[in-house]
């Protein structure tokens, strides 16, 4: 008798099938049996997408690396909406994936609000993004030290940055949010009711975290991108567990203190008139340059010197003419010069016009 081809088929696909449900089991024990399995979010899902999840059980990180794919091809056609429902799916599979939750707030952040031609409705999904880290991914992986990392770099600079033409509606949303919780110049208050505390931990900011980072640095002010950047990027120094952790956290963090202390960390500008205006933060000096010395002590990287270097040219040209601290800074100047060349000589320093491209001389 003859076998029927599509029946055959169907017939090896449902024995393939329950044949992968059996090994996704003993891989889930598997992982268990080591403390290595987790959590997995069912709540939420569609029911399709649910029936295959039961059914799988615990293969569910291959139906997830299938979603991946999918999103390849997605991406590459520009797709991004329908990219932001696979993420999400992925998410929900394998709560864990931390690439998955940082593809999905990228993707949510950058290129979904890119299609936007409304200020506010761009707005709205960089906010998602931030959100989607924030709130949902840190909670399934707090102390994951990439999601700190990604979250600190929206803020200095999907926010921070000029790159996107609503990026001051962004500074002026994240303004507006933060000043009726802060003290007219924008700090922490030492003493907070409970209702203001709880505003704080609605946004997932920890107010007595915020006054230690005031202490340590000086008097950050929480109207503006780079201070969020640097709580961010701070909190998640506190997980890292490798160097190149540690190294990329604290790079979002000297940098996001270089631009508060010397550029644009201090609102000087009129929320209710709609004006914005920055200008530096010098109070944030002592505390930016004790922390970058300390960087290059534990990472002696070319990468974190050419940052320490141009800090240390940027104070000493900015300082006040009597301050006789410069003669301090331009001996540090000279200690970070290259084998063989010393700084360039102060009165050339501070008298350019413009800051010099090359700080040392041979």
């Amino acid at each position: 008798m003859k076998v029927n081809g599509k029946i055959f088929a169907w017939g090896f696909a449902l024995l393939l099938l329950a044949s992968l449900a059996r090994m996704g089991v003993a891989m889930r024990d598997m992982r268990h049996a080591r403390g290595s399995g987790h959590a997995v979010r069912e709540e939420g899902v569609p029911p399709a997408l649910n029936a295959v999840m039961m059914g799988l059980g615990g293969f569910r990180g291959i139906l997830a690396e299938v979603l991946w794919f999918r999103m390849a091809r997605l991406q590459m056609q520009g797709r991004y909406l329908e990219i932001t429902q696979l993420a999400d799916w992925i998410t929900r599979l394998d709560p864990n994936a931390t690439e998955a939750w940082v593809y999905n707030a990228w993707n949510l952040a950058y290129n979904v609000s890119a299609m936007m031609r409304d200020p506010a409705d761009r707005l709205r999904w960089v906010a998602n993004g931030i959100i989607l880290l924030r709130n949902d991914a840190l909670a399934w992986n707090p102390g994951e030290p990439k999601l700190f990392r990604e979250l600190a770099w929206m803020y200095q600079n999907k926010i921070g940055s000029p790159l996107d033409r609503a990026h001051l509606l962004y500074k002026f949303s994240l303004a507006a949010q933060m000043a009726p919780l802060l003290e007219p110049n924008g700090t922490v208050a030492e003493n907070l009711t409970a209702a203001a505390i709880a505003d704080f931990r609605a946004l997932r900011l920890d107010p007595a975290f915020m006054r230690e980072l005031q202490k340590r640095f000086g008097p950050l002010d929480w109207r503006m991108p780079e201070t969020h950047a640097l709580y961010w990027s701070m909190a998640g120094l506190a997980c890292a567990v490798t160097d190149n952790d540690a190294l990329s956290l604290r790079r979002e963090a000297y940098l996001s203190l270089f631009n508060a202390c010397l550029q644009n960390g201090l609102f000087a500008g009129d929320l209710e008139a709609g004006v914005w205006s920055a200008a530096p933060n010098p109070g944030l000096a002592d505390g930016t340059e004790k922390f970058l010395r300390e960087t290059i002590e534990k990472f002696p990287r070319d990468g974190v010197s050419n940052i320490y270097t141009r800090f240390l040219a940027h104070r000493i040209r900015n300082a006040p003419a009597m301050d006789t601290r410069v003669h301090e800074w331009h001996e540090r100047l000279n200690r970070l010069a290259p084998s063989g060349a010393s700084a360039i000589p102060l009165e050339v320093l501070r008298g350019a016009p413009d800051m010099p491209q090359e700080l040392f001389m041979r």
